[in-house]
């Protein structure tokens, strides 16, 4: 590809001395011989440019071949395809057809296997990406149905400990016996008012906390992270 494309860039501008010139054409040809020096020098993104310009300037078809040269050996696979297709629509009896139309299918062969590769991987991603918010959301509320039971009850007893000891502690003070008009005894809160309340706190923060605890498991549960290694693509995770 080397020798081929340094012959065609010294024959691009070879034109009949009885060519009528003008200064579009010697500036095109200055361009070309810039985008030439810089191909040599290996300075492929400026020969690139200055190729380019050759091209607007010219409309020379076979500056086409030059362009899809310097952009293949920058590996801009999109632009070299359609810089060779402009070659063999626009210039006739093209030099280096045959070559041109072999790069033209290894280009369309690349570019479909490097579509495809994209494609897998954007679904792969979709398939194990993190979860947004609102299936986050209905994550979490897959609790076991047991963790369900269980905190329930135990958020009654705690509802209910809590209940005593409000109502123990409202008949403190309360006269509960009356003789003729005066309290003979009187009602007082006791040892078991404030552990029924103890037990229903303890009760209610049981509750919420094996709610909680069983929420975050079935969480981890349902984690996956995907990653793209040089060998493929891995996903890990707890399923």
């Amino acid at each position: 590809m080397v020798c081929a494309s340094a012959l065609l860039l010294g024959l691009v501008y070879a034109a009949p001395a009885t060519a009528q010139q003008t200064p579009d054409d010697a500036a095109a040809r200055e361009y070309f011989e810039r985008g030439r020096s810089a191909f040599e020098d290996a300075d492929y993104e400026g020969a690139l440019v200055y190729f380019r310009h050759a091209y607007r300037l010219s409309q020379h078809g076979e500056l086409q071949y030059n362009i899809g040269v310097a952009a293949d050996r920058l590996q801009r696979e999109g632009e070299a395809l359609e810089a060779f297709e402009h070659y063999l629509e626009e210039s006739e009896n093209a030099a280096r057809e045959g070559e041109v139309r072999e790069r033209i299918l290894a280009l369309r062969r690349s570019i479909a296997e490097q579509e495809a590769t994209a494609r897998a991987l954007e679904e792969a991603s979709i398939r194990y990406q993190t979860p947004t918010p609102s299936e986050t959301h209905s994550d979490r509320a897959r609790v076991p149905r047991s963790a369900i039971i269980g905190s329930s009850a135990l958020a009654a007893v705690g509802v209910a400990g809590v209940a005593a000891m409000s109502v123990g502690l409202a008949k403190d003070g309360s006269c509960s016996r009356e003789v003729a008009g005066r309290c003979v005894t009187e009602s007082s809160a006791t040892a078991w008012t404030w552990a029924y309340g103890g037990i229903g706190v303890a009760a209610l923060v049981g509750s919420a906390t094996w709610l909680a605890l069983s929420m975050k498991r079935s969480n981890e549960q349902r984690k996956t992270q995907l990653s793209v290694s040089p060998t493929g693509v891995m996903v890990s995770g707890t399923f």
